[in-house]
C-alpha cells in the first residue's frame, strides 16, 4: 500500500516545507472525515489537479509518533467526552523522518483550533522548568500531567493550489504506551482520518465536495480519544458517548461502503 501511494503522490506537484508555510493555519477551523483505507488511492488520484503534496527529498509519506498527557482525573479526555466547547490537548509530537520533537498545546475554542508549540528533545515523563512555564502559560492553570498514551501513524500533507487550505491524511494508526507500543485493541488501524484545515469553513473545497459526493459526512473523531478508549478499561474512563462511534467505525471497516457517520461526538 505505501509503495503504491508513494508512486501516485510522485505524480503530484511537490512543495517544500518553506512553501508549505503559505498555509500555516495555526488558528483555524477543522473538518474531519473517516473512511476505509481501501478508498484512499482512488481519492488521491481524483484530488491531484487541485492539490500540491509536501515532498521532502522525494519523501511524500511521513512517519509521526505522539506522546499524550493528561492528569490523574483524565480531565482532557473527559472534557472531550462531555463536548466541552473550550478544551485542551497536550502532546509531544515527534517527526521521525527529521527526528524533531515539539511540545504542543492544542486549544479548542468554540469550534476553532489554536495550536502553540516549542522545541523539546523527545518523549519525557518529567518536564523541565522551561516546558512547565510554557504549559502554565497556555493552559492558564497548573496541572500535574503524566504520560497516558503514545500513538504512531503515517501522514500525507496536501495543500490547495488556489486557496489557504491544508489537508492532512493519516493512516496506519497504532496506539499504545511507551512500555507497550501496540495495545491489543486497535480501533483505527484500517481507517483513514482526513482533516481539512481552513481559516473559515469553505464547503466549495474540492476535497469537501468529493466527500459530499461519496456521502461521507464530517465526523468528529480524535486519535487521542479513540486511543484512550482502546487502552483503558471502562472502570477508569467513562466513555459511554463514544461507544456508538466505535460501532460505526467497525461497520465502516467491515462494509467498506457508504456509512452515514454522524457529525457529533469525538
Amino acid at each position: 500500500m505505501k509503495g503504491k501511494l508513494t508512486d501516485l503522490l510522485h505524480t503530484y506537484h511537490g512543495i517544500s516545507l518553506e512553501e508549505l508555510s503559505r498555509a500555516p493555519l495555526m488558528n483555524r477551523v477543522d473538518e474531519k472525515f473517516a473512511f476505509p483505507i481501501s478508498k484512499l488511492e482512488a481519492f488521491l488520484d481524483e484530488m491531484r489537479p487541485y492539490y500540491d503534496v509536501l515532498n521532502i527529498d522525494g519523501k511524500v509519506i511521513f512517519d509521526y509518533t505522539s506522546q499524550y498527557f493528561d492528569n490523574s482525573s483524565y480531565s482532557f479526555f473527559q472534557d472531550h467526552h462531555k463536548s466541552i466547547p473550550n478544551r485542551f490537548k497536550v502532546r509531544i509530537r515527534t517527526y521521525l523522518d527529521s527526528n524533531k520533537s515539539y511540545l504542543e498545546v492544542k486549544e479548542k475554542i468554540k469550534g476553532r483550533t489554536d495550536k502553540n508549540r516549542i522545541n523539546i528533545d523527545g518523549f519525557t515523563s518529567d518536564f523541565s522548568e522551561h516546558h512547565r512555564s510554557f504549559l502554565m502559560d497556555r493552559l492558564r492553570r497548573k496541572m500535574d500531567l503524566k504520560p497516558v498514551m503514545v500513538n504512531s501513524y503515517r501522514r500525507i500533507t496536501l495543500v490547495n493550489k488556489l486557496a489557504e487550505e491544508r489537508l492532512t491524511i493519516d493512516f496506519d494508526i497504532v496506539n499504545g504506551t511507551l512500555e507497550a507500543p501496540e495495545c491489543k485493541n486497535q480501533t483505527l488501524s484500517d481507517v483513514v482520518i482526513a482533516e481539512l484545515k481552513q481559516p473559515k469553513l469553505d464547503r466549495t473545497s474540492p476535497f469537501y465536495q468529493l466527500m459530499k459526493r461519496e456521502l461521507i459526512r464530517p465526523f468528529r473523531i480524535s486519535k487521542f480519544c479513540f486511543g484512550m478508549i482502546d487502552l483503558y478499561e471502562e472502570d477508569r474512563l467513562k466513555a459511554n458517548r463514544f461507544k456508538a462511534k466505535k460501532l460505526l467505525i467497525q461497520k465502516l471497516i467491515n462494509n467498506s461502503s457508504h456509512v452515514a457517520l454522524p457529525s457529533a461526538g469525538l
